[in-house]
């Protein structure tokens, strides 16, 4: 028997560990985004991974350890030649399957092929920033065709998450946006910008628009609440709520909360591994074609730190959230270099003790409507 530490037999925390996995499958794209934190903005042309590869360096591999969700992402995914052949290779492991496209492809015939595919096995993940003329000033595509494949994608019964990409540009703009995905009763996830691959980290939000503007949106509506950072959680009362075992648990994953290092990882085209997408082609726990995805996942030293919340640095380490939140790894990582650095949006030592128990408060109450909406939606396919 392997052991992750010296108390706890790794196949314990195997299955509560990295569930979810974002897979780029191509750098490729149809659309010509300006700060596309791929690079997919180019003219280009990336060579693709083959087919049998992934399949055998990433999915199986995955599945063995415990993954049991894939999103497929790129680039546009679907503009790879076998991305029904991956699809349905995935369908047959038994993966949740969750399809990132920015929509272009999606019409009647597209449906029509991926439900042949996949059934109802499928989850359609859609970019909005703005219901503006402004969206496509940073998404190349219009709210409105948006809005029009929403209608398309729930006439024929497939689920939608919303991803909303969340910056100093559309900071003022966020609560209309999150208003609205709340009255379509989509759930969403709020990503942060960062110069992944542009020269634009002067669009960055910081610690003054994470709390007068941003927070204050995400803590009141309970269907983002799948990842969001401050998250000012107790911990006894995230586990009042979960069946996770508490004494073998290195982050929150039943559900999920707070920030996601340890409950999803990202490979890049280039089969490069990071804790989180937005952290892809620049830090690496290893290459998954040249190295087992086990070993990087577990042995690495970059993945064995950032799942030790313990190890983080600065208030992050010594926070009351520390299991529940743990700081926004990209965000310290942007502002610092290190990914274990504090988060530097957070503004928690700027609250009073009244201010701390208010926000602590409304986030357990919206923490129990966000747990009783996952285990009634499901998160996994059944083994």
């Amino acid at each position: 028997m392997i052991y992750f530490s010296n108390l706890v037999p790794l196949k314990k925390k195997m299955n509560s560990m990295f569930h979810t996995l974002y897979f780029e499958g191509t750098r490729n794209c149809n659309l010509n985004c300006k700060y596309c934190s791929t690079k997919s903005n180019v003219k280009t042309k990336y060579p693709d991974i083959p087919t049998n590869k992934i399949i055998e360096r990433v999915f199986k591999p995955a599945w063995d350890l415990g993954t049991r969700m894939i999103d497929f992402s790129g680039g546009e995914f679907l503009i790879r030649k076998d991305a029904f052949t991956l699809l349905k290779e995935a369908n047959d492991i038994g993966f949740r399957i969750s399809l990132v496209t920015n929509g272009k492809l999606i019409n009647q015939k597209m449906i029509d092929k991926l439900q042949n595919t996949l059934g109802d096995n499928l989850l359609l993940s859609l970019g909005v920033n703005s219901f503006d003329e402004k969206n496509i000033e940073t998404r190349d595509y219009e709210a409105k065709k948006t809005l029009d494949i929403i209608n398309l994608v729930e006439r024929n019964g497939i689920g939608i998450n919303m991803v909303v990409t969340i910056g100093k540009f559309n900071a003022d703009t966020f609560e209309d946006t999150i208003s609205y995905i709340d009255k379509l009763r989509l759930p969403y996830n709020r990503t942060p910008f960062v110069p992944r691959n542009a020269d634009c980290g002067s669009l960055m939000f910081d610690k003054e628009t994470m709390r007068n503007k941003i927070h204050p949106t995400l803590l009141k509506y309970y269907r983002g609440y799948v990842s969001y950072i401050p998250f000012f959680l107790n911990e006894d009362e995230y586990f009042k709520h979960s069946k996770q075992n508490r004494e073998v648990s290195l982050v929150p994953t039943n559900p999920s909360v707070g920030c996601w290092v340890g409950s999803f990882y990202g490979i890049n085209p280039e089969g490069e591994v990071a804790p989180c997408p937005l952290l892809l082609d620049h830090v690496s726990g290893g290459n998954v074609y040249k190295e087992s995805l086990y070993d990087i996942l577990y042995n690495s030293d970059l993945f064995k730190n950032i799942v030790d919340r313990t190890k983080l640095k600065g208030k992050c380490g010594t926070c009351k959230y520390n299991y529940t939140c743990g700081g926004c790894r990209v965000m310290a990582y942007y502002q610092s270099g290190d990914v274990m650095a504090e988060d530097p949006t957070c503004f928690i030592e700027d609250l009073s003790e009244e201010e701390l128990q208010e926000l602590e408060e409304k986030t357990y109450k919206n923490f129990k409507n966000y747990n009783r909406m996952t285990a009634f939606g499901g998160v996994f396919k059944k083994d």
